[in-house]
């Protein structure tokens, strides 16, 4: 059959169709990079409706002539280097989250920059972090062919998983930093008594990975028995993983039977989510909006770093831990108050598995964050966090709903932010905290994220909420459990817990070992040089070439 003509189909082909003129008729809407080209010899030659025209240049190509999606250079990295399980370099590595930066503050800063450069090096830790964030909406890391997917697991599972909690052995280790006690004239703040939200801008708030703190790696090294390390912060986001929607990742690391649970500095662990797991999140199609996705979070983190200072009594001298806080420099600035609980928790083994791992205890080394004490004998420690409200015609109004319909809004912001509520109460069992201090926090006014209110603050047994919201303690460690178990039985390398933002998954992926590997690493060596010393043990001055005036 032909074309209007007596063209055989064994004879239709390219060659033919140029014959009779006929190859516009798979020009006119061809978008591939040969009909591009051919458009730009057309144009170059005076023809069809581009004459005249410059067109703009092709895009890069791979080697099979399809458009890359991110065609930008892989950093280079030197195989081996990178975190492992050696001793910390030092205090002060540490890395400063103050969430009062930036566009919350006054101080346009980036959000994650080194406490203090000390000796004008650094060179610019942290620069520009706060303005290549993705949207919690998007992939937190973009996946790469050559990592293979090492297993896929369906958060609804998660739920089923359980362990003994009574088995479960806690030991304190240590304890760093200094704990206030917990001011109860918060107790009696209503929605027609609030207080205003104050700012401590001048603190230093922390959140350091696993692997940049200078205790966890060596606790590691000296306790026979410790078989993984972590911050509460990493745990309590697996332990919440069925309740999330957006996506975040947890590197893992394994070498001889350790196992280290990190996170990547400024990753979406760090933030805090609004309304995540609502039926109308807030939505990124402007991610410059004071409601988008990024800001809220932004928004609600800064809140509650504002809010755990601002309920502690300071009117009673702070209790000095037996080591202050590992991450303070001096002159760097004063640290919140907050105490770290570096604990020891065992995981009973299992016999009745099939699984060798799952025989033998487990034990993790955990670093956990204390808030405040309660005042009196009992001195219970407390866990302070807050909820905060950004648009009040959303849901019911807190200040008129707080009072007479106090279940009502809990169980809003229970479908709300599921995952949040989750992490905070897994923190606060790991953690040891028996009093949950949950703050009710509304914007001054609903167009202006930089002025807050507290309208209430409801006070929580841990285990008692736990049970309400279904973060029970057996599935807590049964969780932890069985995760640990799953990284043991790979072999050593480094691997990606990364939770899908467009299913309810999760995956394990291995990575090669320089992946995501210290961006600093030429800063990290350069901090390593040791002082230059005389014959009379005096230190000798750096030598600075003297700076070039800038042309003008």
């Amino acid at each position: 059959m032909g074309l209007g003509m007596d063209i055989p189909m064994q004879d239709f082909d390219m060659s033919t169709l140029e014959r009779f003129s006929l190859a516009k008729i798979g020009r006119v809407c061809d978008f591939t990079l040969a009909g591009q080209k051919w458009q730009q010899e057309r144009a170059a030659k005076g023809k069809g409706k581009f004459k005249g025209q410059v067109l703009a240049p092709m895009p890069g190509k791979d080697g099979e002539g399809f458009e890359l999606v991110d065609n930008r250079a892989l950093p280079h990295k030197a195989p081996g280097k990178g975190r492992g399980f050696g001793k910390s370099k030092g205090k002060g590595k540490g890395i400063a989250v103050n969430y009062q930066e930036g566009i919350l503050g006054q101080k346009q800063k980036p959000f994650f920059a080194t406490a203090v450069n000390q000796k004008g090096k650094g060179k610019g830790k942290g620069k520009g972090k706060g303005q290549n964030f993705v949207s919690f909406k998007e992939w937190s890391v973009q996946t790469k062919t050559e990592w293979q997917v090492m297993r896929e697991i369906q958060l609804s599972m998660l739920s089923k998983l359980a362990l003994n909690a009574k088995d479960v052995i806690f030991e304190d280790l240590l304890w760093c930093g200094r704990l206030n006690l917990y001011n109860k004239d918060f107790d009696r703040v209503s929605a027609k008594a609030e207080r205003n939200i104050k700012r401590f801008e001048d603190l230093n708030f922390f959140n350091v990975s696993t692997s940049d703190d200078p205790i966890l790696p060596d606790l590691l090294q000296s306790d026979e028995d410790c078989t993984v390390i972590a911050t509460d912060h990493v745990l309590a986001c697996l332990i919440a993983a069925a309740r999330s929607v957006y996506s975040w990742d947890i590197v893992v690391t394994k070498i001889q039977n350790k196992i280290i649970f990190d996170k990547r500095d400024g990753s979406q662990v760090d933030f805090l989510t609004v309304n995540e797991t609502a039926r109308e999140p807030p939505q990124n199609d402007a991610p410059e909006n004071m409601n988008s996705p990024l800001k809220l979070g932004q928004e609600a983190s800064c809140i509650n770093q504002n809010f755990s200072q601002m309920v502690l009594d300071t009117s009673v001298p702070a209790e000095v831990m037996e080591q202050e806080n590992p991450f303070e420099e001096e002159g760097g600035g004063s640290a919140a108050s907050g105490a770290y609980r570096y604990r020891k928790i065992t995981l009973p083994g299992n016999p009745k598995d099939e699984c060798e791992f799952n025989q033998n205890p487990v034990t993790i080394i955990v670093r956990t964050e204390v808030n405040s004490k309660m005042p009196g004998e009992d001195g219970s420690y407390v866990s302070v966090k807050a909820l905060n409200e950004f648009d009040p015609k959303l849901n019911y109004s807190w200040r008129t709903a707080l009072e007479t319909q106090r279940g009502a809004v809990l169980a809003t912001e229970l479908k709300n932010n599921a995952f949040k509520l989750g992490r905070w109460t897994a923190q606060a069992i790991l953690s040891g905290c028996d009093v949950m201090k949950i703050g009710y926090a509304s914007r001054a006014n609903p167009k202006d994220p930089w002025n807050h209110a507290i309208l209430g603050v409801h006070t929580y047994n841990t285990d008692g909420f736990a049970e309400q919201i279904g973060v029970t303690r057996n599935n807590v460690f049964g969780i932890l459990r069985n995760i640990v178990d799953v990284i043991m039985a790979y072999d050593d390398g480094k691997y990606l817990v990364m939770k899908d933002p467009t299913k309810s998954v999760m995956r394990i992926y291995e990575v090669p070992w320089d992946t995501f590997q210290d961006e600093d690493v030429g800063d990290d060596d350069e901090e390593e040089e040791t002082e230059i010393r005389d014959e009379d043990g005096n230190v000798v001055p750096e030598i600075t070439a003297p700076q070039m005036p800038t042309r003008r």
